[in-house]
């Protein structure tokens, strides 16, 4: 062999290395992106099953207790609802929401609102003392305010307070990363100001509330309000505007824990549309994922008849 071939040799070789290595980071980058595109989307429908299942459960009370057997359930129509002494009114009903502003647990009210902030909400419902937690499972038989209730044995009052909250978790190589979580602040604890991490990854949080007109013998939500608009809303022969929310839009906007996303072949950043209809455009350094899930549901305790 001489000393010309094995140099043609060598150069062929490193040619087909560095295509293979050029490959092997195209197809690194491509799985990357598709983990995190599935975490994303998984994200997403777990956000929205577990404030779906919240939502089905809001005021609810067990049915197989003797009627007349609660003080709590007088004639006043939706005041079994509020569990709680001192005239909160975030439990005055099975669902309560807070427009642009957290949960304050220490003032048991929603804090103050900013523009475009997330929005938080709270659902409230009667359980049976043996099946009573709240959405981080502790025993809700925790709660003083419930314990009239446990030594009656009577249906235990729930309430679960979901908020996004800012925290540094870690991504998918093990670095710390910024980012919004889902957490939820339940009456197990209620002593305690603060909330557990339900989901990460959750970039924000817009509710809609769907209300009936109370005038109709139709219960099908004829505007869909902010948790604001509701409460500016006027009671309808004694039902207040909480008690005639009869369906919920909830939306919620994903961030993928790790930056993976590739511009195209002009060099653009792909955009989505947030929660608000606005065109989401991140700049050039954010190459994280961002996906908006979307649904409607209703809130079937509020269509019974018995509002």
């Amino acid at each position: 062999m001489t000393l010309i071939e094995m140099l043609i040799g060598l150069v062929i070789g490193l040619v087909v290395s560095l295509a293979a290595l050029a490959l092997y980071l195209a197809l690194n980058d491509s799985s990357r992106v598709s983990r995190a595109a599935g975490d994303v989307n998984e994200t997403g429908r777990l956000a929205l099953e577990m404030l779906g299942r919240e939502l089905q459960q809001a005021g609810f009370y067990p049915a197989q207790f003797p009627a007349g057997a609660d003080p709590e359930l007088g004639s006043t129509i939706g005041e079994y609802f509020n569990g709680k002494p001192g005239g909160h009114k975030v439990f005055d009903s099975g669902l309560y929401g807070c427009d642009g502003a957290p949960y304050d647990p220490a003032a048991m009210a929603c804090g103050p609102r900013r523009e475009n902030a997330p929005d938080a909400i709270v659902f409230n419902h009667f359980a049976e003392p043996s099946r009573s937690l709240d959405c981080n499972r502790r025993p809700t038989s925790a709660d003083p305010d419930n314990a009239a209730r446990v030594a009656a044995r009577m249906p235990l009052f729930v309430s679960n307070r979901f908020v996004l909250t800012s925290v540094v978790a870690k991504d998918a190589k093990g670095g710390d990363a910024a980012t919004r979580v889902l957490a939820c602040h339940g009456n197990g604890d209620e002593a305690s100001a603060a909330f557990s991490t339900q989901l990460q990854g959750i970039d924000d949080l817009v509710v809609r509330y769907g209300l009936h007109s109370g005038t109709s013998a139709s219960q099908s939500p004829e505007q869909f309000l902010s948790a604001s608009g509701v409460d500016a809303e006027p009671s309808v022969d004694g039902v207040g505007p909480w008690q005639r929310v009869t369906a919920v839009k909830l939306c919620v906007l994903v961030r993928s824990m790790a930056s993976v996303r590739i511009a195209d072949k002009a060099a653009r950043e792909p955009s989505t549309r947030d929660c608000r209809g606005t065109e989401l455009k991140p700049d050039s350094a954010d190459h994280h994922l961002y996906k908006r899930f979307e649904r409607v549901f209703a809130v079937r305790n509020n269509l019974t008849g018995s509002l």
